[in-house]
């Protein structure tokens, strides 16, 4: 900042919006209690493999010198260097949904809702989802690409250099509504007196939302930059089925590059590659942790919330604008949907603007049975996740709050948490495949990798509702010598919604995972990946599958869509 615009952001009145909650817990015995059942989870099911990981690492193909090996190969650079473009896009980003968040501040509440609702739908939908409608999308051929029908010529948007303008698209386009949801809460509960001051010093509106709202806004930023990373170190169903075999290794990430290249690696070198990624990713986290640092100590006096209103009548020129977003962030489902409808010969041989609409891709999709098996099989894992990390994280999220557990124990516990949210599955497959196998209760098994990799962000989300829980809420049973953590989850209803809903929908839209730990293909990711082998031929069945995929999260959205708002956002601002 300059001196005049540090001086603008420190004469600022910087409220603290979440409730005070210092109350006294049960002991430090009774806190550790509450937090034991999630640490044996993350120990036994990621601290153990990682560090598994770790020493093979260092002592497999001369030791050291499998991170010398890995560190100078070209292949494994350039899949590093690619990582690292993912990582600086999920900036980009959290960037782009404050930027829409603060436009949509100057629109009607219709429009508003709309814009969630589009915005919205993308996040809930998997990568593998993502990657065939942008495929289809920019089909290099004009007959079945709608982007190559409107711009002929030799542009060949999945060939080599424009892929990566597809990829980035695809990505910002799914993940950019989840920032401005959490933006545009943050923005609406923000006292007028932050902008107020600004206004007074003469600061133009830009200069305002530079000095003034993205650095009081930063502990909302955080948790979307904490959940957008997450996504950004872990890509992998993106790439793989978005971008054509024939240059998938020029685009080609970590994660990818480690699942197609373990066997030629070796457990030594392997490993390194699976801990290289990891340390990218927590040194960025790091960064995001450094400038949190004023985050984590317990609140201030609390004072009433205020919404900040949108100034004057909405301008005919946002309103438009807000429009075309809605109407090109629906454009991608809405094509996907259309080929779902086309004949399957059809579909591979044209558009869906071509018309000759009808159910027989659907009728293709669930021809042999295999996929409505698979769906069976994903839903009950799902639903067994979301319970186990309902279960584990309440209590621990409990633990974390104030007066629980002394000041430094939270702060390493939560700083544990938030590098455990980008551990990439890759860093544990290796010693859990040789642990786990396939076989009667795997999809138990396979529930709880999958709710320990959940249960850090699960926890940190819940967390933070939980330290704004309203103090006469939970003074009475404290004083009667009871703990108050029933009182604190029925207060943080949404939040915990949310958490839920969070769960099963990473574990229904997951395919990494499986693939890694080569569980059988009774998942329905699976299923579907084995039908996008044939791109061009199996387009029309291809996407009545992702478009089933699609359907049980988004209606889960529309379900409990106050909720999540509420519990994404709960407590986020300090």
């Amino acid at each position: 900042m300059t001196g005049e615009d540090a001086l603008l952001f420190d004469v600022t009145p910087h409220h603290d919006l979440r409730a005070p909650a210092r109350w006294h817990g049960q002991g430090r015995w009774g806190a550790w209690g509450y937090l034991l059942p999630a640490v044996v989870l993350t120990a036994v099911v990621l601290l153990a493999p990682l560090t598994v990981t770790v020493v093979t690492s260092v002592t497999e193909d001369g030791g050291l010198d499998g991170y010398l090996k890995v560190l100078t190969d070209d292949e494994v650079w350039l899949a590093l260097f690619h990582n690292a473009l993912w990582l600086m896009l999920a900036l980009v980003v959290c960037g782009l949904g404050l930027g829409l968040a603060w436009l949509a501040r100057d629109t009607g509440p219709r429009m508003r809702w709309v814009l969630l609702a589009v915005l919205a739908l993308p996040s809930v939908t998997s990568p593998l989802t993502t990657g065939v409608a942008f495929r289809l999308i920019f089909d290099a051929n004009p007959s079945r690409g709608l982007v190559s029908a409107l711009l002929p010529g030799d542009v060949a948007f999945l060939g080599p250099g424009w892929i990566w303008l597809v990829l980035g698209l695809a990505f910002v386009w799914q993940w950019t509504g989840l920032a401005f949801l959490v933006f545009h809460v943050g923005l609406s509960t923000m006292p007028e007196d932050l902008l107020r001051v600004g206004r007074v010093f003469g600061a133009g509106k830009l200069r305002r939302l530079r000095t003034v709202v993205v650095p009081a806004l930063f502990p909302t930023a955080a948790l979307v930059m904490l959940i957008v990373l997450t996504a950004a170190v872990r890509v992998f169903d993106l790439v793989l089925v978005g971008v054509p075999g024939s240059i998938q290794s020029s685009v080609d990430v970590v994660g990818l590059f480690w699942w197609r290249h373990r066997d030629d690696l070796g457990d030594g070198r392997a490993s390194a590659l699976a801990i290289l990624l990891f340390a990218m990713a927590v040194a960025l986290v790091m960064l995001v942790l450094w400038r949190l640092r004023r985050d984590w100590p317990s609140a201030g006096p609390r004072r009433e919330d205020r919404p900040v209103p949108a100034p004057g009548r909405p301008r005919r020129v946002i309103q438009v604008l807000s429009a075309v977003v809605a109407v090109v962030w629906a454009f991608p489902l809405v094509a996907l949907l259309l080929t779902s409808f086309r004949a399957p010969v059809e579909a591979a041989t044209s558009g869906w603007w071509t018309g000759g609409y009808g159910l027989g891709s659907y009728g293709e999709a669930f021809s042999d049975g295999s996929f409505a098996s698979a769906l069976g099989a994903t839903a009950q894992r799902g639903l067994l996740v979301a319970v186990v990390v309902l279960l584990l994280a309440v209590p621990a999220a409990y633990a974390l709050t104030p007066e629980q557990l002394p000041r430094r124990a939270r702060r390493i516990v939560a700083t544990g948490a938030v590098v455990l949210t980008v551990l990439p599955p890759q860093a544990l497959a290796l010693p859990l495949g040789k642990v786990l196998g396939p076989g009667p209760g795997g999809i138990m098994i396979l529930s709880f990798v999958h709710a320990a990799l959940v249960l850090p962000l699960a926890v940190l989300l819940l967390r933070n509702a939980f330290t704004s829980v309203p103090r006469p809420v939970v003074l009475r049973p404290l004083a009667e010598g009871r703990s108050a953590m029933f009182q604190v989850t029925a207060e943080s209803g949404p939040a915990v919604v949310a958490v839920a809903v969070l769960a099963f929908v990473l574990t229904w839209n997951d395919l990494v995972l499986g693939l890694l730990l080569n569980w059988p293909a009774d998942q329905a990711p699976l299923v579907v990946l084995q039908q996008a082998r044939h791109f061009t031929t199996s387009a029309g069945g291809l996407a009545a599958q992702t478009i089933v995929l699609t359907a049980v999260p988004v209606l889960l959205l529309f379900a409990t869509g106050r909720w999540l708002v509420r519990g994404l956002t709960q407590g986020v601002r300090r």
